[in-house]
């Protein structure tokens, strides 16, 4: 074979390979950054549902020590099923672009009640219109912190800005997906050999899982995400969740790329030794 056709096929797998790493980045992100089911998974794998429970009760018993309701008879009116249904459709909402309408606020506001009431009957307190006009004071106040700790203004901001590029990305995987088909099956036919054209296969499937692999691998234990910069304890835990399960995708991607790759190199060597046996014993 000529130096000039080699070359000809190595460049062929090369642009191969550059191509079907774009391709398979791109459909990472796909299934990720725009992808609301991801971002509800990392929302519960961080547990963020609980943290938010329990930062909404403190701040719930801080403004109920303004009334001198001790925070212990205010510990138990955030239901977490609520805050688990208000977050999940917060996050649905963002992909969605349906507006959020918090929900369980009526629940809210009857467990307060109902903490308030038992504390002042054991205590033997009489709710006057007065008293009752603070509690319906702190009902409102706690709705309104309710609120606040779920519907965060940024996570808006980035869903919004991610799905505006959807349909680029999709016509973008259509055209390097396209590109890729046209290399891959131009490299192909210029050998007839059928393990020839394994071990290109794998060359490209390595060459993509490789740079797949590499520098994700290194961020993640690199310890940048760790060292995130965020305040709020829940959203911290959620956002560095986040962005490892997003690095992580890559790195699953690049493995079960190099693994297919070594699979279809060992079948090429197989068929290619099987071919010189029977050269041979002719």
């Amino acid at each position: 074979m000529s130096t000039s056709k080699k070359f000809a096929r190595w460049l062929l797998a090369f642009i191969s390979s550059l191509l079907l790493f774009s391709l398979l980045t791109l459909t990472c992100v796909k299934s990720t950054l725009f992808n609301q089911e991801f971002m509800v998974d990392q929302i519960h794998q961080a547990d963020y549902v609980t943290r938010v429970q329990k930062d909404v009760t403190q701040r719930i018993q801080d403004f109920g020590r303004g009334s001198n309701i001790p925070p212990e008879e205010l510990a138990e009116v955030v239901p977490r099923e609520v805050v688990e249904e208000n977050v999940d459709n917060y996050i649905r909402g963002i992909y969605t672009g349906v507006p959020f309408n918090i929900v369980g606020k009526d629940k809210l506001s009857k467990n307060i009640q109902t903490a308030v009431d038992r504390y002042a009957a054991e205590k033997g307190i009489d709710i006057d219109e007065a008293t009752q006009a603070n509690i319906d004071q702190l009902n409102d106040t706690a709705a309104g912190a309710f609120e606040s700790y779920i519907a965060i203004p940024y996570l808006l901001e980035y869903g919004q800005k991610v799905m505006a590029y959807n349909q680029t990305l999709t016509l973008l995987m259509i055209i390097v997906g396209v590109a890729f088909l046209l290399v891959f099956i131009g490299l192909m036919i210029t050998t007839k050999w059928l393990h020839r054209r394994l071990r290109f296969a794998g060359a490209v499937i390595g060459g993509a899982g490789l740079m797949l692999t590499a520098l994700p691998l290194y961020i993640y234990f690199s310890g940048v995400i760790d060292r995130l910069g965020i305040t709020s304890e829940g959203m911290y835990h959620f956002i560095t969740n986040y962005l490892k399960a997003f690095d992580l995708t890559f790195v699953k991607a690049g493995i079960i790329s190099l693994v297919l790759a070594v699979i279809l190199v060992l079948i090429s060597e197989v068929l290619r030794r099987k071919n010189v046996s029977r050269v041979k014993g002719e």
